[in-house]
């Protein structure tokens, strides 16, 4: 629900009680998009929002998030040279030497060494707002882009318990 719709009571003289009760005011998510400083309609709503499920990274064999999610999005570049952690870049090269964009992870503010530190098991989704207007909540940190990440929660029932391992070897193939 949004709101509430407007009521009007009378008050009638003699008559001290009144039984009032608020009437929701519903939308459904094609009427109306929730941001953060209000409603806007969908129509007016010209944000570029790109999203991946935790079931479309979570069979690549990765130890860093930003390797799992490279080419799954597009307009989303992922830069991966050997010997460096990968960095990643949707809106231009910045001109003030960095063009990283904003990491928000489950609300709070993160750098990139904690979101390429982050297990890909735990995340639940990966949103990249690419645009100004879909990132304007964030003001100027979010110059270059937000990158939004859910982490996975615990449900209720039974407890689920699940194990993923990678091993591997490293040699090089020709020494001096």
């Amino acid at each position: 629900y949004i709101g509430y719709l407007p009521q009007v009571v009378k008050v009638h003289s003699g008559t001290s009680f009144y039984n009032v009760t608020l009437k929701e005011d519903t939308k459904t998510l094609d009427e109306v998009v929730v941001i953060g400083y209000g409603t806007q309609k969908k129509v007016n709503l010209t944000g570029s929002v790109a999203s991946v499920s935790s079931s479309e990274i979570k069979d690549r064999v990765q130890t860093n998030v930003l390797s799992a999610v490279q080419g799954t999005v597009p307009g989303v570049t992922v830069i991966s040279r050997p010997g460096s952690t990968p960095s990643i870049n949707f809106r231009g090269r910045g001109n003030l030497g960095t063009s990283e964009p904003l990491y928000v992870i489950d609300g709070a503010i993160a750098d990139a060494a904690f979101f390429q530190s982050l297990n890909p098991n735990s995340i639940e989704s990966i949103s990249f707002l690419k645009d100004a207007s879909s990132s304007a909540i964030y003001g100027s940190r979010a110059a270059y882009g937000v990158v939004l990440v859910t982490t996975k929660n615990g449900e209720k029932g039974k407890m689920n318990v699940s194990y993923s391992g990678l091993v591997g070897m490293k040699t090089p193939t020709y020494l001096p």
